[in-house]
């Protein structure tokens, strides 16, 4: 099957943001034996190619433009990829304010929605077209261990409000501590990722109730130490058991222990293995195409 990233919503710095996320679906992807692409504006792939799509519409083009393809004559299939909270203020946030409304007039129109985190959108998109996608390992994406690991608290992303003061208490204390910034390009973040002996993740605010999955899994792939803020009960639990953790009032005082410990390169690559054993992204792609729609396209590109 062909799979063709659509991504102009996201150019073109929005791009670095959902990287971790392309990354990981277009590399289970291509395990699977599917033809992966991508492309922006008029480049969309007409049936039996699929165009997975990025939640991110606020007054995107991209969504007259869908609901336009799907009226026309020609056959367009579109899948989107869902990758934040429903209840999260990001949906609400000020600076983007048709963000929530592009999505709510995009997904009907959408064959089939995969969410990476546990928010119900069955009530906006049909729970007969929605399924959970997990993140897991993907051979082609694990990275090589080669760089001198000359940062000892690496923040992957933004740090923000919350997060300032644990880096700063870090620095503080000594550590050499960097941060991607949440926006530079891929040779960059993997440059400061293969350097990292830890990556710590905090949640962005106290109101976000799951860990990011992508972040996640991409640390683990470069098999770094991670040490993780304690607080989901959910689902994306699961993510601990490859982890040091503790709630936020611990977290200072776990991370340095980590970041200073003689085995701390160890613990990074027996995560990285663990996560490799009892995880596959193929797999876990191949239980959400039990729909329909993915058994006429099998018939589709089988007949050509």
């Amino acid at each position: 099957m062909h799979f063709h990233f659509l991504l102009t919503n996201h150019y073109p710095y929005g791009v670095y943001k959902i990287e971790d996320h392309v990354k990981l679906i277009g590399g289970g992807l291509s395990a699977l034996g599917h033809k992966v692409t991508y492309g922006f504006d008029e480049d969309v792939a007409p049936w039996p190619g699929v165009n997975l799509l990025v939640e991110f519409f606020n007054r995107s083009s991209v969504v007259d433009q869908v609901i336009a393809l799907k009226a026309a004559r020609t056959r367009y299939a579109f899948g989107l990829i869902c990758h934040e909270d429903l209840q999260d203020a990001v949906m609400d946030d000020p600076d983007f304010p048709d963000r929530r409304r592009g999505l709510e007039r995009i997904l009907p129109h959408m064959d089939f929605v995969w969410t990476v985190v546990p928010s119900d959108y069955t009530g906006l998109a049909g729970g007969e077209r929605v399924r959970t996608l997990e993140y897991g390992y993907v051979p082609s994406l694990r990275r090589p261990n080669v760089l001198t690991r000359d940062i000892d608290v690496l923040f992957y992303g933004f740090v923000g409000p919350r997060r300032g003061p644990v880096f700063n208490a870090l620095v503080q204390r000594g550590l050499r501590v960097s941060m991607t910034t949440g926006i530079l390009p891929g040779y960059f973040k993997n440059d400061l990722l293969d350097r990292a002996r830890v990556v710590a993740d905090v949640r962005r605010s106290e109101g976000v109730r799951f860990l990011a999955p992508s972040r996640l899994a991409t640390v683990l792939h470069a098999g770094v130490a991670l040490v993780v803020e304690r607080f989901d009960a959910g689902p994306l639990s699961a993510f601990y058991p490859y982890t040091a953790n503790a709630p936020m009032a611990e977290f200072v005082d776990l991370c340095e222990r980590v970041a200073r410990a003689d085995q701390c390169l160890a613990l990074g690559a027996a995560a990285r293995e663990e996560f490799a054993a009892h995880t596959s992204m193929a797999e876990n792609l191949r239980r959400v195409m039990d729909l329909p729609m993915f058994e006429e396209l099998a018939v589709a590109v089988a007949d050509r």
